[in-house]
């Protein structure tokens, strides 16, 4: 068994496709499966289920995967430590964010390549709940996600860092434009709302039902990108954190009005507890100033 092999069949275990974790490896198909198959022989057990293509991985498969992602992990962190040797912080940092935040990451990201120019950012956004598994898993390095949905476990296996209250307002021309609104207000007007899966959309949808208010609601949808353009177009008024409604009325000059009687919860960086890179360490070095 080498490191090799366990990046290969990490990247199988990702895409779940020969072909495709070829490509992601820059090798051919059997190449890789002549890997995967060395090292099956090497543990002396099958970790992939597969007839003429992958169907699974099996239960041995599950946790050799588990292994190989915090070795893949302990090898990327010892390369970013030997960077400094070299005077300059190199590597990748993953970083995860929940659709709808107040932070306004950007700047921090321009600071932090600034100041670590050969570090390489990469940014996924995705629900909480996926946020939470990947930092599990050590797919993610850092999470800026909601603090106060942790399982007592996560708890005990993740540090919270920098909690923030995530305000809400509305995006569009609503009643009194410029001036802040209640839930009330918006009864009489056509709403676009972030898609019931985030939970952005779940503390808003508890705050209208303990009103008792009753709304209308013509779009919703996952994409932020969509949901500010349906505001530009006269679709009607979105509700969104006030990090994003800042930002659109910066960029298109969207009107934007705090919502008062309401907020979405607390966002907070999350990482692990152990397992912290050079990389992980920097980000939050430059969060503290």
């Amino acid at each position: 068994m080498n490191i090799k092999q366990l990046q290969y069949f990490y990247e199988l275990a990702q895409h779940r496709h020969f072909a495709k974790a070829a490509k992601a490896c820059f090798i051919t198909q059997p190449t890789l499966s002549a890997s995967i198959t060395a090292l099956e022989k090497s543990l002396g057990t099958e970790l992939v289920v597969r007839n003429s293509q992958f169907v699974s991985l099996t239960q041995a498969g599950e946790v050799v995967l588990r292994h190989a992602e915090r070795m893949l992990l302990e090898q990327d962190s010892m390369r970013q430590e030997l960077s400094l040797f070299g005077g300059q912080l190199s590597g990748a940092l993953r970083i995860g964010i929940v659709p709808q935040s107040s932070v306004d990451i950007m700047p921090l990201f321009k600071r932090f390549n600034d100041a670590f120019p050969n570090v390489m950012l990469r940014l996924s956004v995705m629900t909480h709940a996926a946020l939470l598994a990947q930092l599990d898993l050590h797919q993610l390095d850092i999470g800026l996600g909601f603090d106060e949905l942790l399982t007592d476990h996560q708890r005990r296996s993740l540090a919270l860092h920098f909690s923030h209250p995530n305000a809400m307002a509305v995006l569009g021309t609503g009643p009194q434009t410029g001036e802040p609104l209640r839930l009330a207000d918006l009864q009489p007007l056509p709403l676009i709302l972030p898609s019931k899966t985030m939970q952005f959309r779940h503390h808003f949808d508890e705050a209208v039902a303990r009103q008792q208010l009753s709304l209308r609601v013509v779009l919703e949808t996952d994409s932020l990108f969509h949901l500010v353009n349906a505001v530009r177009h006269g679709l009607g008024t979105a509700v969104v954190s006030a990090g994003i409604a800042a930002t659109a009325h910066q960029l298109f000059r969207v009107p934007c009005q705090p919502l008062t009687d309401v907020t979405a919860g607390t966002t907070a960086f999350i990482t692990r507890k152990h397992s912290v890179t050079p990389a992980m360490k920097a980000f939050l070095g430059l969060l503290k100033e």
